[in-house]
């Protein structure tokens, strides 16, 4: 059926709806599922029609690709669900790299289909993996195939997410615009945090059920955000996270804060929690930023101390008043008070320990004069974002994930934090010109 039949019989379906609704038989909600079926097969046909138009790039028979020679070889068959549930094909010129590679298929890349994770429409493959990024496979098929009218697979929904992620950049330099580096702004704000998440411990040759019997092992996720501020406002913002050694993490945040603007920034801050390892990062790569111990980390060890001293209601009058001096700035004070309180815990070594930790962070706690400046003197940003990058979606009940599907999932869900995912099914055909 064409589309301009399909679109004279709209008025019978309105009609046979409008009917049925009066008489009670059926209910708007059922209408717009039964509306909703009748929109997907115009969108079927609607596409067929339009990729069968879509003229193919070249005809030439032999092309040089990204360097590499290319011969025409045959017609072969382009076949795809689009969004609309339906499967749209049609015929397109294959071509042969000289030297082996497999093929070359100018109109899969005008399209947009080498993008996809295969067998699926740029746009149904996008919603594949914005519904993959956020839930575990099988909600995300059931909930997305509800919505699209039509069903999709959770083993579709992962293969599609997965294949996705494991083909994005992961490199600040590519993946932050050019432009952001030049912008200025009055502060910039760079949090780091960690967490761990579950990982299958994967050994050579072990696969299908018997994977499932391997140790699950914990890996350290770390993340980093960015903020950019102009007259108090904040205006941008971005989110980075890796699996990996420390080190490799460090040359990340690196490359993010340079890439932002961090030379164009007026003034850095740097916040995060009494990890060493946080601090060599700011020492290293941040070395003239206001630094700032997260408050809720310098609490807890104010708890800890108040912990040792005997007596509970002493030991919780004394942390009240002490947490109030901390956010006057009398860190000094404080710490001198606690020395005098020694006597009184229960543990004079873990007494010592929590009063160096402040000792040591005493420059990064002047909290009166953070507040004062209107600087945070929280983590909850990157706290916040560990906790939906990394804890929401692979931290769940019962869940093990092997190394490269972990870390494909995650750059996903990072492109849409970003607010480029979309981008990434734009065409971007490669460069060719016809062989001499």
């Amino acid at each position: 059926m064409k589309i301009r039949e399909l679109l004279l019989s709209s008025e019978d379906l309105v009609n046979k709806l409008s009917e049925g609704m009066n008489l009670s038989n059926i209910s708007l909600k059922e209408a717009e599922e039964r509306i909703l079926r009748f929109v997907n097969r115009i969108g079927q046909v609607m596409t067929d029609e339009v990729v069968e138009k879509v003229k193919e790039p070249t005809v030439e028979n032999t092309l040089v690709v990204g360097g590499k020679v290319v011969s025409y070889h045959e017609m072969r068959g382009l076949r795809f669900i689009n969004r609309f549930g339906g499967q749209t094909v049609r015929l397109r010129r294959c071509y042969r790299y000289k030297e082996g590679g497999g093929g070359y298929y100018p109109l899969d890349e005008r399209l947009g289909l080498d993008l996809c994770g295969g067998g699926f429409s740029p746009l149904l493959s996008y919603l594949q993996a914005l519904y993959g990024l956020d839930e575990c496979f099988e909600r995300s098929s059931e909930k997305l195939s509800e919505t699209l009218g039509f069903g999709i697979s959770a083993t579709a929904v992962q293969n599609n997410t997965e294949k996705i992620g494991s083909w994005m950049e992961d490199s600040p330099y590519r993946l932050i615009a050019g432009e952001r580096r030049a912008e200025s702004c009055d502060v910039m704000l760079v949090e780091v945090d960690g967490t761990l998440s579950p990982q299958i411990l994967e050994v050579e040759g072990v696969t299908g059920r018997e994977s499932l019997k391997l140790k699950t092992e914990y890996k350290e996720a770390n993340v980093v955000v960015i903020e950019k501020y102009r007259g108090g406002e904040f205006f941008d913002r971005w989110i980075g996270a890796r699996y990996g050694p420390r080190k490799g993490f460090e040359e990340y945040v690196r490359r993010a804060a340079l890439q932002m603007g961090q030379m164009e920034a007026k003034e850095v801050v740097f916040g995060a929690d009494g990890a060493e390892s946080n601090w060599e990062i700011q020492r290293t790569n941040f070395p003239g930023a206001v630094t700032i111990l997260d408050f809720y980390h310098a609490t807890e060890h104010l708890a800890k101390f108040c912990d040792l001293i005997e007596g509970e209601q002493k030991g919780g009058g004394q942390y009240r008043t002490w947490k109030g001096m901390f956010l006057e700035g009398e860190v000094l004070q404080v710490i001198a008070e606690m020395k005098e309180s020694l006597s009184k815990v229960t543990d004079t070594d873990k007494g010592w320990g929590e009063i160096n930790y402040f000792k040591k962070n005493v420059d990064r706690m002047r909290y009166d004069e953070f507040r004062s400046s209107g600087l945070p003197i929280g983590t909850g940003l990157v706290e916040g974002a560990c906790k939906y990058v990394i804890g929401k979606r692979f931290k769940g009940s019962g869940m093990r994930w092997k190394k490269t599907d972990n870390e494909s999932v995650l750059k996903v869900r990072l492109a849409k934090l970003n607010g480029r995912l979309h981008a990434h099914f734009e065409p971007k055909p490669q460069e060719w010109m016809i062989a001499a």
